[in-house]
């Protein structure tokens, strides 16, 4: 996952905010990445080529792309509260609140492998 994160964040053309260094990420995720059928993530410390999704097993795989792209959705509408697990704040003024760069990487990481890993299928 963390290949899947840097490289999605790490090919933007621009520093991304952290809603949309997530969004990115999902959109990855949710394009089936992760399927038998789709391109896996090849692991670039290996000689030969190694995919590092291979621990995964196929039930796994489509749980992951079908959480992404219910995260998606409601990110789509508005409701990333709901990705994260936290309660709806009233609409504030949108203001800049900075961008991420490459060096912010690993809180964005942390938000992702919480959403994987601890909010499974709470959707």
């Amino acid at each position: 996952l963390e290949l899947l994160v840097e490289k999605a964040i790490g090919t933007s053309e621009r520093p991304l905010g952290g809603g949309e260094a997530l969004r990115r990420v999902l959109e990855c995720v949710a394009s089936g990445i992760l399927l038998e059928d789709g391109p896996g993530i090849k692991d670039p410390c290996e000689k030969e080529a190694v995919d590092a999704i291979a621990y995964l097993n196929k039930q796994q795989c489509e749980d992951i792309t079908q959480s992404a792209q219910i995260a998606l959705r409601l990110c789509a509408f508005g409701q990333m509260h709901k990705v994260l697990g936290m309660d709806s704040k009233p609409l504030k003024s949108r203001k800049s609140l900075g961008a991420i760069g490459k060096d912010s990487i690993g809180r964005v990481m942390i938000w992702i492998l919480f959403f994987f890993c601890i909010q499974k299928s709470t959707f």
